[in-house]
């Protein structure tokens, strides 16, 4: 998910471009809490006319690990859900900070006018493979996104370098 942060002023000088990427979300808080529902319901209906007999205990043994490798399942997703990049340009100075749940910000800084982007549509990696190189270094941006926000995303950050050399 690509979103521009709008009407943002630093008083050294203007930003061109502060964007924050972070991965699609297909539920939030209230949606996952239904699904969790229905799935606690979907495990323990069908034990309740076995409950007392042998069957019912196996049944609630592979029911319960079933339903709790989804809940370590279901945390790894919101922890990778806690990922994002934020990019900025100014006339000076670009920046991209990269952060993930429970690890230290990764931050990367250039000049505008000897970065630039580049996008493999042919890597083997990843479609539209979308890299900042500057400073002797290639970056990687929006890995989590999908191909088609990274050409997307290609077109704001070159827009926002041209801004940024020409002003």
């Amino acid at each position: 998910m690509l979103k521009t942060l709008e009407n943002w002023t630093d008083n050294k000088e203007p930003i061109f471009l502060r964007m924050r990427l972070a991965p699609n979300r297909s539920l939030d808080s209230y949606g996952t809490k239904i699904v969790f529902l229905v799935i606690a319901c979907g495990f323990l209906l069908p034990i309740i006319p076995f409950i007392g007999s042998p069957i019912g205990t196996t049944l609630t043994i592979f029911s319960g690990l079933t339903f709790y490798l989804f809940l370590i399942m279901l945390q790894r997703n919101f922890q990778e859900g806690n990922t994002f990049e934020e990019i900025f340009i100014s006339k000076r100075k670009i920046t991209v900070v990269h952060q993930e749940k429970n690890k230290e910000k990764i931050i990367w800084e250039g000049n505008p006018y000897w970065t630039r982007v580049t996008l493999d549509i042919n890597n083997p990696k990843l479609k539209n493979y979308l890299t900042l190189v500057g400073k002797g270094r290639h970056i990687e941006l929006g890995a989590f996104l999908s191909p088609d926000e990274r050409i997307e995303l290609k077109d704001k950050i070159q827009n926002a370098l041209a801004k940024a050399n020409s002003a």
